[in-house]
C-alpha cells in the first residue's frame, strides 16, 4: 500500500479536486485506488454521491474517514490510497501526514495561498513532501513568478502544475472526464519521482 495525503491548512486550494483526479489517473493506469475522505465537510463523499445519483459513478471507492481511521489504514500490496484531509482539523491533518508515504500540498499561486503554505510545510518536515501548484492562470505573471520564487526558496515544488481549466471547476458532483488534462501529467510525475524509490511499489 502507498499512501498519498493531500494536506493544506487553508481551504479552497484544490485538495479534493486533486485527490479525485489523481485517483482517476490511477484507475486509467490500472492501479487499484481508494480515496479516504477525512474532511468533516465531506466534499469528496458528496461528489461521489452526486456522481452516482446522475448515473456517472466514480470509478473508485470514496470512504469517509476519521483521524483514528486514517492511522489504522490497512490495504493490500499495490493499492494507492489518497487521503483528502481537512483545512483546519489538527488531529486529522496530523494523522494524514504521519501515515503518508508522500504528502502533497496543493496550493494556488495567490499570495494568501502561499502564505498559509509555509506553516503546512513546517508540519510535514518528517515526511516526503511536494508542493503542487493548482488553479494556475497562465495569463497572469504569477504563473511564471511563483514557481521560480518557490524554487529559489528551496521549497519542494513539483515542476508539473495544474492550470486553471473550466472542466476542473465544473467537475464537482459529476463523473470525471476521460481526459484528465494536467492531472495525468502530475500523476506520472509523482509516481516517477525519486521519493517513491523507497516506498512500496504502486
Amino acid at each position: 500500500m502507498v499512501i498519498w495525503s493531500l494536506v493544506h491548512t487553508k481551504g479552497g486550494v484544490g485538495k479534493t479536486t486533486t485527490a479525485l483526479f489523481l485517483a482517476a489517473a490511477a484507475t486509467q493506469r490500472g492501479v487499484p485506488v481508494r480515496v479516504i475522505d477525512a474532511d468533516p465537510q465531506g466534499s469528496a463523499s458528496s461528489w461521489a454521491d452526486r456522481a452516482a445519483h446522475w448515473g456517472t459513478p466514480l470509478p473508485f471507492e470514496v470512504c469517509p474517514g476519521t483521524a483514528g481511521g486514517v492511522r489504522a489504514l490497512t490495504s493490500e500490496s499495490g493499492e494507492l490510497v489518497l487521503v483528502d484531509s481537512p483545512p483546519g482539523v489538527a488531529a486529522a491533518i496530523d494523522a494524514a501526514v504521519d501515515v503518508a508515504d508522500l504528502v502533497i500540498i496543493p496550493t494556488g499561486p495567490r499570495a494568501a495561498d502561499i502564505d498559509r503554505m509555509w506553516p503546512t510545510l513546517d508540519i510535514t518536515q518528517h515526511r516526503p513532501t511536494t508542493i503542487l501548484l493548482t488553479m494556475v492562470d497562465m495569463r497572469k505573471v504569477e504563473a511564471l513568478e511563483m514557481p521560480r520564487a518557490l524554487t529559489a526558496e528551496n521549497a519542494p515544488v513539483l515542476q508539473s502544475i495544474v492550470r486553471c481549466r473550466t472542466e476542473f471547476e465544473r467537475a464537482f458532483g459529476r463523473g470525471l472526464p476521460a481526459h484528465l488534462g494536467d492531472y495525468a501529467d502530475v500523476f506520472d510525475a509523482l509516481t516517477t519521482a525519486t521519493w517513491m524509490e523507497g516506498a512500496a511499489a504502486i
